[in-house]
């Protein structure tokens, strides 16, 4: 007793659409992975001004806000709290500001630092080296790893800090 050919293509077709049916297919759309830019700026100014007048400056050689993060290159701050922050890269995120290399920090009573990584909190007004740093103080010249500067308090915290003072005359 042979099986028949007929039988056996019946007993694939059946196979086939029993296991066709135990998977569900679900027509998935590809998901829009393409960056939508909120805008783009070359060599700008922008000025935040309130009621009392002018808060803060920010200079730029090219911006662009992408999914409400603001990132810059050239970058120079200048606001109430900090003479001056400048870096070759910097992010806005909420009220963070990131600063990427070459970092110098001036603050109003004319000390500043330097150091690759920063990160300035505009709310606290606290500024965080989170790199290795070299300040000058005066004449003075302070090194470490980490260091914490208090703008409201005028307290500086640093880590591992090497520093030569020369005394002012």
């Amino acid at each position: 007793m042979a099986i028949r050919v007929e039988w056996i293509a019946i007993a694939m077709i059946i196979i086939m659409l029993s296991v066709s049916f135990l998977f569900e297919a679900k027509h998935r759309q590809a998901k829009n992975s393409t960056f939508k830019k909120e805008f783009e700026v070359y060599n700008s100014v922008t000025i935040e001004v309130d009621q009392s007048g002018i808060k803060n400056k920010l200079f730029s050689e090219y911006g662009m806000k992408e999914s409400g993060i603001l990132t810059l290159t050239t970058m120079t701050y200048i606001g109430n709290s900090v003479e001056k922050l400048q870096s070759d890269k910097g992010r806005f995120i909420d009220n963070k500001i990131y600063l990427d290399y070459n970092v110098t920090a001036l603050q109003n009573n004319g000390y500043y630092y330097t150091s690759d990584h920063a990160i300035y909190d505009q709310l606290t007004q606290v500024l965080y080296l989170t790199s290795p740093f070299v300040g000058y103080v005066n004449n003075s010249i302070i090194k470490g790893t980490n260091l914490e500067y208090a703008r409201e308090e005028k307290v500086v915290k640093a880590k591992r800090v090497n520093a030569t003072f020369y005394p002012q005359k």
